[in-house]
């Protein structure tokens, strides 16, 4: 890799490498995991998935998306701005495609987390409220929630929505009591 000046010149693959590795750094075996468990997973009905094996094509656009699970972690953990302000820079995404260069300039780099512990303590919760409810469709239907839920606060700027979509996440995720306390502890910790 090379750098000039206050730029990073990364490989599209390295890109795709650094976004896993941060990714492994919030714990996204641990969701992931749990999630498919339940029914659900983000690659679900993608050409590019194969049994048992994953994905045949790794692309910037599904390596920088978020499921709702994944955004209310780094939302928590104050990492979802950094995230999304460092794959805003990258060209060519689109859904389940990747049209990006082979050679791409980075002017924010980001640091791989270690929030592996939040992952495990919210996956372990999703265990426990599934069992709980005996419905998978309600975790399903979670993620979405959780997902429109974080997006508002990037695309609102009036603080009255702001204050209710802050209240109703927190309403939402209540229960979810290893994971408070995972949270409680890493800002402790700090």
């Amino acid at each position: 890799m090379d750098t000039y000046e206050n730029e990073r010149l990364m490989t599209r693959e390295e890109l795709i490498q650094f976004g896993h590795q941060y990714l492994n750094g919030v714990g996204i075996s641990s969701i992931c995991k749990v999630c498919i468990e339940m029914g659900g997973s983000c690659c679900k009905f993608c050409d590019e998935l194969e049994e048992g094996k994953g994905c045949n094509n790794r692309n910037t656009s599904c390596t920088a998306w978020l499921c709702g699970y994944l955004k209310l972690i780094l939302y928590k953990a104050g990492l979802l701005d950094e995230w999304e302000q460092f794959w805003e820079q990258i060209p060519g995404q689109a859904y389940r495609m990747d049209y990006t260069p082979k050679i791409v300039s980075i002017k924010k780099e980001i640091e791989i987390p270690s929030i592996q512990l939040l992952s495990e303590a919210f996956a372990k919760d999703l265990i426990r409220m599934n069992a709980k409810l005996e419905n998978s469709d309600y975790m399903i239907e979670l993620n979405d929630t959780l997902d429109r839920y974080i997006t508002r606060f990037s695309e609102y700027k009036d603080e009255v929505i702001l204050e209710k979509a802050k209240n109703d996440l927190e309403d939402l995720i209540k229960y979810f009591y290893t994971f408070q306390f995972a949270l409680q502890f890493t800002r402790n910790e700090e």
